[in-house]
C-alpha cells in the first residue's frame, strides 16, 4: 500500500494536494474578510462614556446596566480618562432608555443578594437625549450625581464609625456620665417621694388643682414685669441720675445684705425653739378648718350669698351707711307698746280709742 493512501478510501496524491490548497485558501480568505470588515453594532444599540472621579468596587467589563431595576445594557471598558478621572464604556438598549438624557445620575449598588455591584442609571434633570457615542460627565459640579451604595461602601462606613465613635474615649465619657448621674440620685428619689405621696394623700382631682395653680400662676407675668420696670427705673429715673441719690440706693443694698438678713435670721432662730412647736397644732387646726367644710364650692356660693344679702341691707344715710330693718310686731300682745311706738313712728295709734 503506498503512503499518501487511507486504508478504505479513494483519495490519491492529486486529490490530497487539492484538498489541502482549498483548505488552506478558505481559511485566508474567512481570517481576511474577519479582519477587514467594520465592526458594525447592532441596530438598536449605542455606546455611552461616563466620566466619573472614582469606580466602585465591582464595578467592571461585563457589569450589568440597568435602570429601574431592568438590565439595559453593560460595562464595555474601564480606562483612565486624566489625573483623577476615569472613563466607564457603556453599550446600551436604545429603545429601552425611555427619553434618558445626559443629566442621569448613576448609583453603584449591589445586583443581587451575594453582594454582586451593578450600575443603576435614574433620570435626573435636564439634557440632550443620549445618543450613541454622547459622553456624561460626573466629575466637578456633577460629582453629586454619583453615588457609591455597594457592599463595600456600606461596610467601610460602617469600620469608620466603629473607629471614630467606639472609641476609649467614649467609654471614658460614659462613665463619667453614670458617675456624675449618681450625685443627683437623691434629687430623683425625692421627686418620686413627693409624687407618690401626693398620689396617696391627694383629696381633689387633679384637673381642679392645676386650675387653681394656674389662676395663682396667672399673677407670675405681672410680678416680672413690675420687676423689670423696676430694674428700668434705676437707669430712667430722673430722681436716680444724680450722683447723691445713687449713692443712697447702693447703700440700700449692703444694708439689708449685712444688717438687715442677719437680723432676720436671728429672729427666727430665737422663735424656733419656743414656736416651732405650734407649728403641727396650726396644721392640725387648718386640716380641721379644711374638714369642716366638705363642699368648698357650696359654702363659697352661701358666703357669696350672705355678703350679697348685707350689702343690700344698708344704703348710704346723711351721717353715713344706715340698715334697713323691718320689724313686724303683734301690738295686741303688748297693748302698753302701741303708744310710746306711734310717738316715735309718728304713725296712728291702733289702739287709741279703745278701752
Amino acid at each position: 500500500m503506498p503512503e499518501y493512501t487511507l486504508p478504505g478510501t479513494e483519495v490519491g496524491p492529486r486529490r490530497a494536494r487539492i484538498l489541502g490548497i482549498c483548505a488552506v485558501a478558505i481559511a485566508l480568505v474567512a481570517g481576511a474578510a474577519w479582519r477587514v470588515a467594520p465592526e458594525s453594532a447592532p441596530a438598536d444599540g449605542i455606546d455611552v462614556a461616563l466620566v466619573v472621579g472614582y469606580v466602585g468596587e465591582g464595578i467592571g467589563p461585563g457589569t450589568d446596566v440597568r435602570l429601574d431595576g431592568v438590565r439595559v445594557g453593560s460595562v464595555t471598558t474601564i480606562e483612565f480618562a486624566r489625573a483623577g478621572q476615569r472613563r466607564i464604556e457603556l453599550s446600551l438598549q436604545r429603545s429601552q432608555l425611555f427619553g434618558l438624557t445626559t443629566g442621569l445620575a448613576v448609583d453603584y449598588v449591589p445586583g443581587n443578594l451575594f453582594g454582586i455591584s451593578a450600575l443603576e442609571l435614574h433620570p435626573e434633570g435636564a439634557g440632550a437625549a443620549l445618543e450613541d457615542g454622547s459622553t456624561v460627565d460626573l466629575t466637578g459640579g456633577n460629582a453629586d450625581r454619583l453615588r457609591d451604595a455597594t457592599l463595600a461602601a456600606l461596610l467601610n462606613s460602617t469600620g469608620d464609625l466603629t473607629q471614630q465613635v467606639l472609641t476609649p474615649q467614649l467609654t471614658e465619657l460614659l462613665h463619667k456620665f453614670s458617675r456624675d448621674l449618681g450625685a443627683f440620685t437623691p434629687l430623683l428619689q425625692a421627686i418620686g417621694t413627693t409624687a407618690r405621696s401626693y398620689v396617696e394623700t391627694a383629696q381633689r382631682p387633679s384637673a381642679e388643682l392645676f386650675d387653681r395653680y394656674g389662676a395663682a400662676l396667672a399673677g407670675v407675668p405681672p410680678m416680672v414685669t413690675g420687676g423689670l420696670t423696676v430694674l428700668h427705673a434705676s437707669y430712667a429715673n430722673g430722681y436716680l441720675s444724680e450722683e447723691e441719690h445713687i449713692a443712697k440706693f447702693a447703700y440700700m443694698w449692703p444694708s439689708v445684705q449685712n444688717e438687715l438678713l442677719p437680723a432676720v435670721t436671728a429672729l427666727f432662730g430665737t422663735a424656733r425653739p419656743y414656736f416651732g412647736g405650734l407649728l403641727p397644732v396650726l396644721t392640725m387646726v387648718l386640716d380641721r378648718i379644711s374638714a369642716a367644710v366638705p363642699d368648698p364650692q357650696g359654702a363659697g356660693a352661701q358666703s357669696s350669698e350672705l355678703l350679697d344679702r348685707l350689702a343690700r341691707g344698708f344704703r348710704p344715710g346723711p351721717d353715713g351707711p344706715v340698715l334697713d330693718v323691718r320689724i313686724d310686731l303683734d301690738l295686741d300682745l303688748v297693748p302698753g307698746l302701741a303708744a310710746p311706738l306711734a310717738a316715735v313712728t309718728g304713725l296712728p295709734n291702733p289702739n287709741e280709742g279703745q278701752p
